[in-house]
C-alpha cells in the first residue's frame, strides 16, 4: 500500500543530469551461459575474510562451502557452479590492489551439492535459526557496504529497534538492477523484508523508492498489504539512497555524525539483500550469484544479468553484446561512487552492483586546478561537510585536520567533485585521507 508518509528533504544532494538509467530498465532480465572457470575473490566483506576449507583438486558442487568464517564479523564463501578446485591466484581488485582468489574450473554440469535445510515455515522459526541461516548462506549488504547481514541484524540490546527500511531508492546514476528485480521478484523481496522484521521482532517495514521507478512501484503496491509493509515514493535527488538520507527522508529521524542507523530506531536493507534472506531461509540456497547492471553507451546491448560470483568483468561485457564504439572509461559500480578499472580481470563480488562503460566525450578528466571559493561544493554536500577546507587540507596531507573537520563522515558520494567547477578531485582526496587515518588508528 502507498505510504500517507510526506518525505523530507535531506540537505544537500543533486539531480545529475544524464541518469542513464534508460539503457537498460527496460530490458528483460538475463541469465548467461555458463562459463569454463570462475575467479572467486576470497575477501568479499567487511570484517575477518572466511578460511579456505579446499584445496586444489577438490571436487565440489554447486552451493557447497569452500571457505569457512572466521569470527561473528564473517561470512562463508560458497562455489557458483559444480566441479574443480583450480589454482589459488592473485587478480586485481575493485579498488585496484591485487586479491587473492580461487579458481572454480565448471564440469558442465551445475549440480546443486546438499544445501542448507530449507525454512519454509519461517514465520514459526526461531529468530536466531534465521539469523544463523542468514550468516551460513554468505550474505553481506549488496546495495555497496558488504556488511555481514546477521551482525546488521544483531544490535546490541539497548538499541529499540522499530522500524525496518528496505533501501529501493537506487538513486545512483545508470544502475537499475534494483528497479529490474523489484519489477520481477517484489514479492521475494518483501519476504526477506518480512524475515528480517521478525529477526528484529518489529512489525513496521517502509519502503523508500525513488518515483522514476513507476513499475517496480506497482509491483510492490500489488503485493504489499501481504506484508503489511508501507510503499513511500520518494522524489529524485541523489544520494538519497545513503542510509542517513533514507531514515532522514521516510522517518525524520537524525543520525549524528559517527553514529549508526540503530541509533535512531532504524535497520536499513538494500533489495537485493532482502531477496538473497529470502531465497537463503525459504530455498536453502546461499549467496553465489547477483543481479548485475552492465551498461554504457559503448555497449551494444546493456541490460541486466544474473552473474556468478567470480565472473570476469570481460566476461560480463561479452554477455552485453560487447562493444561498439570507443570506451573512455570501465567503472565497477555507477559514475558517482563506482571505482575506475585498469583491468577486465576484475571479478564480480557479493557488492558488484554495476558495470559501466562511458564513452570518451563521457569522461570529465580533472585538472586538480586551485580551489575557488565558490562553495558549491558545501551546498551540495548531503553531510554539511565544509568541503572547501577538507580538500586544502588532504591536498597538504594535514589529516590531522581532516579528522578534525569530520572527514570520516564523508559519504564518498562524489558530489562535491561533480559539481566543483575547478576539477577538483575531491573525493579522492577524501578517499586517501580516511585511508591515512583508519591506518593510523590501526597503528595506535
Amino acid at each position: 500500500m502507498i505510504s500517507s508518509i510526506h518525505p523530507k528533504k535531506f540537505a544537500g544532494g543533486i539531480h545529475p543530469e544524464n541518469e542513464g538509467k534508460e539503457l537498460s530498465a527496460n530490458e528483460p532480465l538475463r541469465v548467461p551461459p555458463l562459463l569454463e572457470k570462475y575467479t572467486l575473490p576470497i575477501h568479499q566483506n567487511i570484517g575477518a575474510p572466511p578460511k579456505l576449507i579446499v584445496k586444489k583438486g577438490d571436487e565440489v558442487r554447486k552451493g557447497q562451502c569452500i571457505a569457512e568464517a572466521d569470527g561473528f564479523i564473517s561470512v562463508p564463501l560458497h562455489a557458483p557452479t559444480s566441479g574443480k578446485i583450480g589454482d589459488a591466484v592473485e587478480i586485481p581488485g575493485a579498488n585496484g590492489v591485487a586479491v587473492p582468489a580461487i579458481e572454480i574450473l565448471s564440469d558442465g554440469a551445475d549440480e546443486w551439492g546438499a544445501c542448507l535445510e530449507p525454512y519454509p515455515d519461517w514465520k514459526n522459526t526461531d529468530r536466531e535459526k534465521l539469523k544463523k541461516r542468514i550468516q551460513e548462506a554468505g550474505i553481506v549488504g549488496m546495495g555497496g557496504a558488504a556488511f555481514p547481514t546477521h551482525a546488521k541484524l544483531s544490535p546490541p540490546p539497548e538499541k529499540i529497534i522499530d522500524t525496518l527500511i528496505v533501501n529501493a531508492a537506487e538513486c545512483e546514476p545508470y544502475l537499475t538492477a534494483d528497479d529490474r528485480l523489484l519489477r520481477d521478484s517484489a514479492e521475494k523481496v518483501l519476504t526477506g523484508a518480512a524475515i528480517a522484521a521478525k529477526i528484529l521482532k518489529i512489525s513496521r517495514i517502509l519502503v523508500g523508492i525513488e518515483n522514476n521507478k513507476p513499475e517496480a512501484i506497482e509491483a510492490l503496491s500489488a503485493v504489499s498489504e501481504k506484508f503489511s509493509a508501507e510503499i513511500v515514493p520518494l522524489h529524485v535527488r541523489y544520494p538519497q539512497g545513503g542510509e542517513k538520507q533514507l531514515i532522514y527522508a521516510l522517518t525524520g529521524r537524525k543520525v549524528v555524525a559517527g553514529g549508526l542507523p540503530m541509533d535512531v530506531g532504524c535497520v536499513v536493507q538494500n533489495v537485493g539483500t532482502l531477496a538473497a534472506i529470502c531465497e537463503a531461509v525459504t530455498e536453502g540456497h546461499p549467496l553465489i550469484e547477483r543481479l548485475v547492471t552492465v551498461t554504457g553507451s559503448p555497449l551494444v546491448r546493456p541490460g541486466n544479468f544474473v552473474l556468478r560470483l567470480g565472473t570476469p568483468v570481460g566476461k560480463a561485457l561479452e554477455f552485453a553484446g560487447g562493444v561498439k564504439g570507443p570506451v573512455g572509461k570501465l567503472i565497477l559500480g555507477g559514475p558517482m561512487m563506482g571505482f575506475a578499472q585498469s583491468s577486465l580481470e576484475v571479478a564480480v563480488s557479493k557488492n558488484t552492483s554495476g558495470i559501466l562503460l562511458l564513452a570518451p566525450e563521457e569522461v570529465r578528466q580533472f585538472e586538480a586546478g586551485p580551489c575557488l571559493s565558490c562553495g558549491r561544493c558545501v551546498d551540495a554536500c548531503p553531510m554539511r561537510l565544509l568541503v572547501s577546507t577538507l580538500s586544502k587540507v588532504c591536498e597538504n596531507e594535514r589529516y590531522d585536520l581532516a579528522e578534525e573537520n569530520y572527514v570520516m563522515s564523508c559519504l564518498e558520494c562524489g558530489i562535491c567533485t561533480y559539481v566543483c567547477p575547478a576539477g577538483r578531485p575531491n573525493v579522492q582526496h577524501f578517499r586517501l585521507a580516511k585511508a591515512e587515518i583508519n591506518a593510523r588508528r590501526r597503528k595506535k
